[in-house]
């Protein structure tokens, strides 16, 4: 059994209160919400493990998902590497978009899996091809050519010091809920294409992960 860490944007309760400054309100605007949302299956999950499983794939390919692949949870060894990671998508998000700054807050949570049948990345030959920064191509055969693997470890490429993640496709390997969450705050500056996780003090430029 090991511990893993995931970033998420996790704040709609929140971002429903700014929108209405009323919490009744905020409360009926979540649950109108909810009812566009696709039924949640997997409800014996705190969401903040069951929402990479309960919708289509949002993008058409990721690292270990090829086209039209299976929902995956993403998680990092430690919290450091979560960083790196979540700032990689957080940038490449914004990188074009006409502002200068901005400030947020991101949730950080911990949640048990069990690696008993895990697949070490590390071990593969093409790992190098595999881990590719922008090339997917070596990581999606590896699923094609693997199909049993669900419980994927592999080195991080947007981590300098290439510390371990998980792809997990099973959700029966995760804990029902979160060990520890919390609310992490970030700036980001644009024009400089640097993120700062302001409680790690840790200062992520574009160019150290893309």
């Amino acid at each position: 059994m090991i511990e893993l860490v995931r970033i998420v944007e996790y704040q709609a309760a929140l971002s429903s209160y700014r929108a209405t400054q009323n919490e009744e309100h905020a409360l009926q605007l979540e649950l109108l919400i909810e009812t566009t949302k696709p039924k949640n299956l997997l409800a014996a999950w705190h969401p903040l493990i069951a929402t990479p499983f309960r919708y289509n794939p949002p993008h058409p390919q990721a690292r270990f998902r090829p086209p039209y692949g299976k929902n995956i949870f993403y998680g990092a060894f430690i919290e450091e590497t979560s960083l790196y990671e979540h700032a990689f998508h957080f940038m490449k998000q914004r990188m074009h978009l006409n502002i200068k700054t901005e400030t947020g807050i991101r949730t950080l949570f911990f949640v048990d899996a069990d690696n008993t049948q895990s697949i070490q990345i590390k071990n593969a030959t093409n790992c190098t091809a595999i881990m590719d920064k922008n090339d997917y191509t070596a990581s999606h055969q590896f699923v094609l050519s693997n199909p049993k693997a669900t419980f994927i470890i592999y080195p991080s490429c947007r981590d300098p010091y290439q510390r371990e993640n998980a792809a997990i496709l099973n959700i029966h390997y995760l804990g029902k809920n979160p060990k520890w969450e919390s609310s992490i705050k970030f700036f980001y500056d644009n024009v400089k294409k640097q993120i700062t996780w302001l409680d790690y003090q840790l200062h992520i430029q574009w160019n150290q992960v893309v």
